[in-house]
């Protein structure tokens, strides 16, 4: 296989400069520095705001507490650059970054061709376009999560010693977004893991070999997050990782209530059809404890809701997944309720229906792909990563921003379908066990992707 250099590929360059001007463009034309906030967004900048005070980080208004890097982050662009909303400006200098690793992730599976074709499709994705100049994690979430799989790949190669960075890099992935808490052991098993499927005694003797690195992960991931758990769980008197969120998200999800989302045309997308969908569930824990035992006595009632409607909530997660599938996203959100005065009808339709389609190419032919060539240690960490946010979303509640980190994982076996047509379909035909896969997950995956396809168009969809 040819030899990975970004650096030295022009049609990289077209595509990080392609990417840098779209990112940009939004933010020049229509304004960045704004107080102007959406939930979540204002809920970062509330929970930075002690921290520049010097009192650590805050309290999200409805009483969770939220993980510790984003508003950190928005704490520090505050005090460097004099606003919160600078972070803007940051997560386009991602873009770069971003772009590199992508470009090594999808060489390592499928080369050069393969690569280019992943470049070009970060570049082009108009939700990664949007959300570079907005507030929530995504941006930097998908930076440290697609960088944390190319260092396990990468940490495979060498020493023992290399097994600290992907332990690092995860340490500070579970920091931005706790729910990457329990990717620990996938990623500990893609280090051990032979480089093709094999017989038991070659995952013992891969498994004995690289011992040492899946220990420096280990290490490193504890050093890594070890500081701010154990002053965070001293604070609030209870043990706190990096976030405790999970009672608030099970409760959205697991009520009297039908889940809860906030994408356009089939979510709460005022503050008081939220606030009236709130009253109408079961009564809310109180906030005496903090945060950590309102968020044990809200997982404690959404069990208990669980146990009493194990029906309901069974019916209820083709609701959250498909909720996750819709093929919409908040940029949709945005260009319908006039968020960008003065763009063109035709240039409104024009993205809806382009973010419409980059989802299901990303999501189904992405997942046709999978199926034909997801191998080794990358296609373990990939359909690993999927499937354990599938399930938590599915338990919990759906919403579009959650499968935006995951997309790039699959735009990788997207790339290299499309640079390798023929080759792609001689392996799915080849073997009987993934082809019968495809077939039966390809009507699962179209249905839900379907089922708020028209929400995005007003007049369509439910």
């Amino acid at each position: 296989m040819d030899s990975p250099r970004p650096l030295r590929d022009p049609y990289a360059w077209a595509a990080l400069t392609v990417g840098l001007v779209l990112r940009a463009l939004p933010m020049l034309v229509w304004g960045w520095s704004t107080d102007a906030c959406t939930r979540d967004e204002c809920i970062y900048k509330i929970a930075a705001r002690p921290i520049l005070a010097g009192d650590g980080l805050g309290l999200a208004p409805a009483g969770w507490l939220p993980a510790p890097g984003y508003p950190y982050l928005l704490a520090l662009c505050h005090t460097l650059f004099g606003s919160f909303e600078s972070v803007k400006w940051v997560q386009w200098g991602l873009t770069a970054p971003t772009l590199v690793v992508l470009y090594l992730l999808a060489h390592r599976v499928g080369g050069r061709s393969t690569a280019r074709w992943m470049v070009w499709g970060f570049a082009l994705h108009p939700t990664f376009v949007f959300f570079v100049g907005t507030m929530w994690t995504e941006t930097t979430y998908t930076f440290l999560l697609a960088s944390s799989v190319l260092a396990v790949l990468w940490a495979r190669d060498g020493g023992a010693r290399r097994g600290l960075v992907p332990g690092l890099l995860l340490g500070l992935t579970v920091l931005s977004r706790g729910v990457a808490t329990y990717l620990a052991p996938l990623m500990v098993l893609a280090l051990l893991a032979p480089d093709r499927p094999s017989a038991w005694a070659a995952w013992r003797q891969t498994a004995r070999t690289r011992a040492r690195h899946g220990l420096a992960f280990l290490v490193a991931l504890l050093v890594t997050v070890a500081p701010y758990s154990l002053s965070a769980s001293s604070r609030w008197d209870g043990m706190v990782i990096s976030d405790a969120t999970l009672g608030h998200v099970a409760a959205l999800g697991n009520n009297t209530f039908p889940p809860v989302t906030f994408d356009y045309g089939i979510g709460q997308l005022t503050g008081r059809l939220y606030a009236r969908t709130l009253a109408s569930g079961r009564p809310r824990c109180g906030h005496k404890g903090g945060p950590v035992a309102y968020d044990r006595c809200e997982v404690d009632h959404a069990v208990t809701w669980i146990g009493a409607h194990p029906a309901t909530f069974v019916e209820r997660v083709p609701v959250r997944l498909a909720q996750l599938f819709n093929p919409h996203s908040f940029l949709t959100r945005h260009v319908r309720w006039g968020y960008w005065p003065g763009l063109p009808w035709a240039l409104k339709e024009l993205l809806v229906t382009w973010q419409m389609l980059t989802t299901i190419a990303i999501v189904l032919l992405g997942s046709l792909v999978a199926w034909a060539r997801a191998r080794g240690p990358y296609g373990l960490l990939a359909t690993g990563i999927v499937l354990y946010h599938l399930v938590v979303i599915a338990s919990l509640y759906g919403l579009t921003r959650f499968r935006l980190p995951l997309e790039p994982l699959w735009m990788v076996f997207l790339a290299l379908g499309l640079a390798e047509p023929r080759a792609t379909w001689r392996a799915l035909t080849a073997s009987r066990w993934r082809a019968i896969g495809a077939i039966a997950t390809t009507p699962v995956i179209v249905l839900l992707l379907h089922h708020y396809a028209w929400t995005g168009y007003p007049g369509f969809g439910p």
